[in-house]
């Protein structure tokens, strides 16, 4: 499944099937069936607009049902 991301460097939304979550997140429930993902996800290729790989919060993945951030 892809995500989108926002690449650092370059301020524009793209979207990557190429990613992995890092040890160590977790499922934060907050009301009776709301959860948000905390912990960081990583780009396993090169950012297509600049080339490198980026580090984000979970907070900071667009989800790509609704195209909102994971923690809003």
């Amino acid at each position: 499944m892809k995500l989108y991301f926002v690449c650092p460097e370059k301020k524009k939304t793209f979207p990557s099937a190429d990613y992995a979550l890092d040890p160590g997140y977790r499922i934060q429930e907050e009301d009776i069936g709301s959860r948000t993902l905390q912990g960081t996800v990583r780009l396993t290729s090169d950012c297509p607009l600049c080339g490198k790989r980026h580090v984000f919060a979970a907070e900071e993945v667009l989800c790509p049902l609704n195209g909102e951030n994971h923690g809003s």
